[in-house]
């Protein structure tokens, strides 16, 4: 989970010319606010299913926010064990954005790797002329476990594409 500059709670609080990063006392506060109603939706509403064990650590970032990295341990049941269960977790698809135009502006500004490439040679994850992250991700009918890796996840070819603005 990674603190969003621009969540309303952050930006209502800020005087003109204060950036979120410039002020921690805020964005921390704001920060665990949202990550305890993560975590009441992860163990006690049980949103993935019955949780054993958890642990999390919060860091920041070089750029001056707070992120969480999360693992939680699932009862046996619960646990993914196959594709369809994955699929059941996981959506990997752009929002319509003629019937979703919020949802579609908040992913497509937010969650989207890149730009990255041939057009944009110098961005971090550049390695040897190719995405090290291994984007753009080709679209797959299901998701694929990978043994020891994390899964390829299904990404359905419905004709929405995005490309990120030069």
């Amino acid at each position: 989970m990674t603190c969003n500059p621009n969540w309303p709670e952050i930006l209502h609080e800020l005087r003109p010319g204060e950036e979120a990063s410039g002020r921690p006392d805020l964005t921390s506060k704001v920060f665990n606010m949202k990550l305890n109603a993560l975590f009441q939706d992860l163990l006690q509403n049980g949103v993935l299913g019955t949780a054993v064990a958890d642990i999390h650590v919060v860091e920041w970032q070089k750029r001056g926010l707070p992120h969480g990295h999360i693992l939680i341990i699932l009862c046996s049941h619960n646990k993914p064990c196959d594709s369809s269960d994955y699929d059941r977790i996981v959506c990997a698809k752009l929002p319509d954005k003629s019937t979703h135009p919020k949802l579609y502006n908040i992913v497509t500004s937010r969650k989207l790797h890149g730009p990255c490439g041939a057009l944009h040679p110098s961005c971090a994850c550049m390695l040897n002329g190719a995405c090290n992250k291994g984007y753009p991700k080709t679209f797959q009918p299901q998701t694929k476990d990978s043994t020891g890796n994390y899964p390829t996840y299904r990404q359905r070819d419905d004709g929405r594409t995005f490309t990120h603005p030069t």
